[in-house]
């Protein structure tokens, strides 16, 4: 007879990706999970391109349970990215922790990083000036992000 109970989850069970719904006046938030390679970053800007289709549209791809990322890919991800923010999206990227902000300034993509990532000072005229992770999602508190040194691996 089969065992009534489930087994846990493992660590490859984890989705790519997860939709967090936005609460009054806080973006959408897309949670990205684990190694995300070539196949992984393009899906994740197929969905951005399909979801974000407006100005009004306001996503946060937060990248805090991200562990490591294919920084051969990471130059065709931003480039998409960057086109669908010219189209008028409005899309930030949160929770880039030290060593993946290495990898964009190892793949040649920390300039657009630094247009991309909102706790790196960018200012956004919907919120009325700077804000840091926090703030964005509603919630109280710094980022857990911490500043970068701008030291490259």
């Amino acid at each position: 007879m089969p065992s009534a109970t489930a087994r846990p989850a493992l660590r490859l069970d984890r989705p790519t990706y997860q939709w967090e719904t936005a609460r009054s006046g806080s973006p959408t938030t897309l949670r990205l999970f684990g190694v995300l390679g070539a196949r992984d970053l393009d899906r994740v800007a197929d969905v951005l391109r399909e979801r974000c289709r407006s100005p009004r549209d306001l996503a946060c791809l937060d990248f805090e349970e991200v562990e490591h990322l294919d920084y051969r890919a990471v130059g065709a991800f931003v480039a998409r990215i960057e086109r669908q923010r010219e189209r008028g999206a409005s899309i930030w990227m949160v929770g880039l922790h030290p060593y993946l902000r290495a990898l964009f300034q190892v793949s040649g993509q920390g300039p657009a990083l630094s247009r991309l990532e909102w706790g790196s000072g960018a200012v956004d005229p919907g919120f009325g000036g700077r804000v840091g992770r926090g703030a964005l999602a509603g919630g109280e508190g710094p980022s857990r992000a911490e500043p970068w040194d701008g030291m490259v691996a």
